[in-house]
């Protein structure tokens, strides 16, 4: 039995459909995993860290804004939680609201927060570029998802 070759622009675009295809699939599971969980279950889903602050704020490449976030000194320990979150995600920075929270409130947080893409994942820290130059960065204590 012999194989016969494949033509390298019918691979390419075969290759092309199918990643296509897996992104949409990706994003329709992220989608629904962070419209119908909350922030903690997204965190045991590998998905999200909880209980994060800003350590430092600094203009990276590009004018763009970086934020490096740990996890807040009251929580006990320095060391992030096992997750997911990789560099080169497009990831959301939002404030953490307790479970108490009305919908509007948890509205408004989902407005007041920035979006960027991790630039390094560190065992302490997680920096991520924010898209606008001049954003209004949130304050007190913050989660980031992936999304």
């Amino acid at each position: 039995m012999s194989l016969k070759p494949i033509d390298i622009l019918t691979f390419t675009n075969t290759q092309l459909t199918l990643l296509a295809r897996e992104l949409d699939a990706e994003v329709t599971e992220t989608s629904t995993l962070l419209s119908s969980s909350s922030p903690a279950v997204l965190q045991r889903s590998g998905i999200a860290v909880l209980n994060l602050h800003i350590a430092s704020q600094r203009t990276g490449l590009g004018g763009k804004t970086v934020l490096e976030l740990e996890l807040d000194p009251a929580i006990g320990r320095s060391e992030l939680p096992e997750h997911g979150l990789r560099v080169g995600d497009i990831v959301g920075v939002r404030n953490q609201l307790g479970g108490s929270a009305k919908k509007t409130e948890k509205t408004q947080a989902e407005k007041d927060g920035v979006d960027g893409v991790m630039v390094k994942a560190g065992a302490t820290t997680l920096c991520v570029a924010l898209d606008k130059e001049e954003a209004d960065v949130p304050a007190g204590k913050l989660w980031m998802c992936v999304g």
